[in-house]
């Protein structure tokens, strides 16, 4: 509890990593929340039942069935009940976040010498390294799942008598926020422990830096990922999401499952030269039945391959080409392209990039810093006007009483 002297000196804490996020019955309940005992934390466990119920992913279940765990081990590390916390409690949880290191971004060897230092800028790409820290968005999503659980927790009248996560004022008195949304546009105020961000504009592969990322590739099936996605800005899980029986040849179209689509479909064209190193690529093995997903790893026995196992290919060659390019820069090359096509209208560039809302379109719309450059260069390069002449016939005093200045 906040005892209201002085800060806990959460630097030193010991969190230990007790309980676990574990597959559930994909009908009813995909993820659920166990202690170290391995029983259900049944308060936690009602509330993701709750969001599954109201037709949320299982992947947005997922990720909130962790931050849940993350909270729970860290009252344990207090010895606090979950129904007993209060603002301090939370309070101290964002402190002891913004002073870990994020395990995941340590990867590799410790003593490797050749890591980039975590935050500097890559010579290649212009494109910043992850931050050892963890991402303000994410802690921001952390309170997030934890204000609305507790939300439920006292609705559902499970024990808490308050919520600890604080609202911004705004949340409590803008009545007309979808109205102001459009008609009178203002920053909200961010609620408290809600972190600064830092809205950064979407960068692009060069045209040149694609071509030696490409030729990088050592097989077909890594060339036929790139080709497809940089062809149609398919999101590394949609492209994970692609089957046999997905792809239709004839129209050089392929079906895959969107972000958030609860197993809908959405149909894609492909670029012919994708369609033709995907067909290079499948060339290469046995015919599989239409379920069989499209992208399986090479060595050993054929299994599907993972997120992590995409990663790895782009790994390879920037380890190579000394850069940091990911697969969703492929993506925002993509969309670029699209919002320099002259011929091609906002709300088609809405439905191409599948974004769910038209504010994330125009994210694209910007200059980018090569074209700023490049008109900058045109204005400093631009020949000064020629002066005017006066025509015959006028004398040379009345211009300049009526002028100021001499012709």
């Amino acid at each position: 509890m906040d005892d209201g002297i002085e800060p806990r000196l959460v630097e030193v804490l010991d969190v230990p990593r007790l309980g676990a996020v574990v597959r559930g019955n994909a009908g009813s309940l995909p993820w659920r929340l166990v202690d170290e005992s391995g029983a259900g934390v049944n308060h936690v466990n009602l509330w993701l039942a709750d969001l599954f119920a109201c037709d949320n992913s299982p992947a947005t279940l997922r990720a909130y069935a962790y931050d849940l765990l993350s909270w729970s081990r860290f009252l344990g590390a207090l010895q606090v009940s979950w129904t007993q916390a209060t603002r301090g409690e939370v309070r101290d949880w964002v402190r002891w976040y913004r002073c870990r290191a994020n395990p995941q971004r340590r990867r590799g060897s410790s003593a490797d010498t050749h890591r980039p230092t975590p935050g500097s800028v890559n010579e290649r790409t212009g494109k910043a390294y992850l931050e050892s820290s963890y991402a303000r968005s994410s802690m921001n999503r952390r309170l997030s799942s934890l204000s609305g659980f507790y939300e439920f927790a006292l609705e559902s009248d499970l024990g808490p008598l308050i919520n600890p996560v604080p609202k911004s004022r705004d949340d409590l008195t803008r009545l007309d926020v979808h109205r102001q949304h459009f008609d009178n546009p203002r920053p909200q105020k961010r609620a408290p422990y809600r972190q600064k961000l830092v809205e950064r504009a979407p960068r692009a592969l060069s045209d040149d830096l694609y071509e030696e990322v490409f030729a990088s590739l050592r097989t077909n099936r890594d060339r036929a990922i790139v080709a497809t996605a940089i062809s149609s800005g398919l999101r590394a899980s949609e492209l994970l999401s692609m089957r046999r029986g997905m792809l239709h040849a004839a129209d050089q179209t392929a079906d895959v499952i969107p972000k958030g689509g609860n197993g809908s479909r959405v149909m894609v064209r492909i670029s012919p030269t994708a369609y033709l190193w995907i067909a290079r690529y499948l060339a290469e093995r046995p015919v599989g039945p239409p379920e069989e997903p499209v992208w399986l790893t090479l060595r050993g026995t054929p299994r599907p391959l993972s997120y992590w196992a995409m990663r790895q290919i782009l790994e390879r060659s920037n380890a190579l080409l000394g850069s940091n390019v990911t697969m969703h820069d492929f993506r925002h090359t993509f969309c670029m392209r699209l919002a320099q096509d002259e011929n091609m209208t906002i709300a088609e560039m809405q439905e191409l990039m599948r974004h769910a809302s038209i504010a994330s379109t125009t994210r694209y719309l910007r200059l980018t810093v090569a074209e700023l450059v490049d008109k900058l260069d045109q204005h400093w390069n631009r020949p000064p006007s020629p002066q005017p002449t006066p025509a015959k016939g006028y004398a040379a005093e009345d211009l300049q009483v009526l002028f100021g200045r001499a012709f």
